[in-house]
């Protein structure tokens, strides 16, 4: 813990001058223009990476930092016309298993929490070329059961949206209104993990100061992903997005680990 400027300014040299630090900047780029095109991808290609070169217990809430400076504010835009009746559940059991998945990502083995992440992101990817969705009827314990589920996944390894986005996408409401819960939902949820990592001591001045350098990558993505979205054929992009998606889940493979490092 730092406790003084000259003490910050000694750690922020250090940051600068570790080479993990910029690929951890560069991947936050691409990571953002990702999430900036499609809506989705950035935690999928940042996280794994990032877990990779510095950690998952500095990856994971260094990528929170990213999102509470940049996508979660555009979340809360959509509280007013989200339908609470259909956010409270799921969110519910979001909150309960939170301080679960913290304990993991603290507690379990490094090398474990990887290959958590590795198939929460497999898995996301295989469901978003597979287009399956929940396609019943949702009901308050299934949503209180999903969003527990997410709320583990999302606080151990920083990927909650394979549980979520099967259960909502599939649902035949208006695409506005589902896009508008999602969007409140993760402003909220994301909002809490904030809260519990900083109780329980993860946002040390470390992961601080990673997240002040790498957070522009992160923002300037978001910015750039947005602007392609009116200039490219969305096909052609999520594929692109698809296979950044897969290499970041190959590449992140602990067992490449003695290649890579």
């Amino acid at each position: 813990m730092l406790h003084s400027l000259p003490e910050f300014l000694t750690g922020l040299l250090a940051a600068v001058e570790d080479p993990r630090l910029w690929f951890v900047f560069v991947v936050s780029l691409i990571g953002g223009v990702v999430r900036g095109y499609s809506g989705f991808g950035g935690a999928l290609i940042v996280i794994p990476l990032a877990a990779m070169a510095v950690g998952p217990v500095m990856a994971v809430p260094m990528f929170y930092l990213f999102d509470l400076g940049s996508a979660t504010p555009y979340g809360y835009r959509s509280l007013p016309k989200c339908k609470w009746p259909e956010i409270l559940p799921m969110l519910a059991g979001h909150l309960a298993m939170l301080p679960v998945g913290a304990w993991m990502l603290t507690s379990l083995d490094t090398t474990a929490v990887r290959w958590g992440m590795e198939v929460c992101v497999i898995s996301m990817l295989v469901l978003l070329i597979s287009g399956w969705r929940y396609t019943g009827r949702p009901f308050a314990p299934l949503s209180v059961g999903v969003g527990a589920f997410a709320g583990v996944l999302g606080s151990a390894t920083g990927i909650s949206a394979p549980p979520i986005l099967a259960y909502w996408l599939g649902q035949k409401e208006d695409a506005a209104n589902i896009r508008t819960n999602i969007m409140a939902y993760y402003a909220l949820s994301s909002t809490a993990t904030d809260l519990l990592y900083m109780w329980r001591g993860l946002f040390t001045w470390q992961v601080i100061i990673y997240a002040i350098i790498i957070w522009p990558a992160y923002a300037l993505g978001l910015w750039g992903g947005a602007k392609l979205f009116h200039r490219s054929s969305e096909a052609a992009f999520r594929i692109s997005a698809y296979v950044l998606i897969g290499l970041s889940a190959l590449l992140s493979l602990p067992l490449l680990d003695r290649f890579l490092k």
